[in-house]
């Protein structure tokens, strides 16, 4: 099995990262194979664009997808399973994965 792992947290100092390690640890202890998308550490941009918007907005599946939306798509698709690992701040997820899934779950791909 091939586990995507989306983990969203700030500091490599937090329960949260801690976590993430452990859970990597059962994997590996499974045999499993995984790959994090760390969206801090990656710098994924959580801000959806103009252009991005008209083609969701409009369903314009002929408009382009941003790089690296394309390569979050990619991921997910190469995966079994998705894992979100984050921290819950004030009753809801960070901004940062709000953004991943308003941008990388399109139009004609989610």
């Amino acid at each position: 099995m091939r586990v995507l792992i989306v983990y969203c947290h700030p500091s490599n100092n937090s329960f949260t990262h801690a976590v993430k390690e452990s859970f990597i640890k059962g994997l590996e202890d499974a045999g499993y194979t995984y790959e994090v998308s760390d969206l801090y550490a990656d710098g994924f941009n959580p801000v959806m664009s103009e252009e991005e918007y008209i083609r969701e907005g409009f369903y314009k599946l002929d408009a382009p997808v941003a790089e690296d939306v394309m390569r979050e798509q990619q991921k997910i698709n190469r995966s079994d399973a998705i894992v979100f690992i984050y921290p819950d701040f004030w009753t809801a997820s960070p901004a940062m994965l709000e953004g991943w899934f308003q941008r990388v779950w399109t139009y004609g791909f989610a």
